[in-house]
């Protein structure tokens, strides 16, 4: 498999992982907090859209626009509290999803060693490295999700088995 369609793989396997675990969230935990300056499940899924649209900006040669880490926090936590309610998070989600997607499957292989500028002043990375961000970002969240299920008392693994 080549190294773009192994990315996109993958990331249709972590956020099909997230929506399985949006599903089993019943509606009034999906907003619930744990602490007032927590992230709920759903804050952590509208982030990892965020996210996802926002790594495949860069993958496209347009810089994160913002530099400082913190700055970018009070700029993401004040994205993710727009959302309230499972079908438009849903459908952002996928939205998102299904834009990089879109990203990734715009690229050849000529494309893999072309640079692209990481954001928080990180660099520069070969593409073939960077555009697997979007998927492993999004994965860092799915350990979180499970964790807050736990606190409402969810020990369910949902994961068929």
């Amino acid at each position: 498999m080549n190294p773009i369609d192994a990315a996109i793989a993958e990331l249709e396997r972590t956020t099909q992982r997230v929506l399985v675990l949006v599903d089993k969230t019943p509606d009034e935990k999906l907003f619930w907090k744990p602490s007032p300056s927590s992230r709920s499940i759903g804050a952590i899924v509208a982030h990892a859209a965020h996210a996802l649209e926002n790594i495949a900006m860069q993958l496209q040669g347009t810089p994160f626009p913002i530099l400082a880490s913190a700055e970018a926090n009070a700029h993401f936590l004040a994205h993710d509290a727009t959302f309230s309610e499972r079908e438009p998070l849903v459908r952002y989600f996928e939205a998102a999803r299904d834009g990089y997607i879109a990203c990734l499957n715009s690229f050849q292989r000529d494309d893999l060693d072309r640079l692209v500028m990481m954001p928080f002043g990180l660099g520069e990375a070969p593409l073939r490295y960077f555009m697997t961000a979007g998927n492993q970002h999004t994965q860092s969240h799915i350990p979180q999700i499970e964790y807050i299920q736990t606190l409402y008392g969810d020990h369910d693994w949902h994961s068929g088995f």
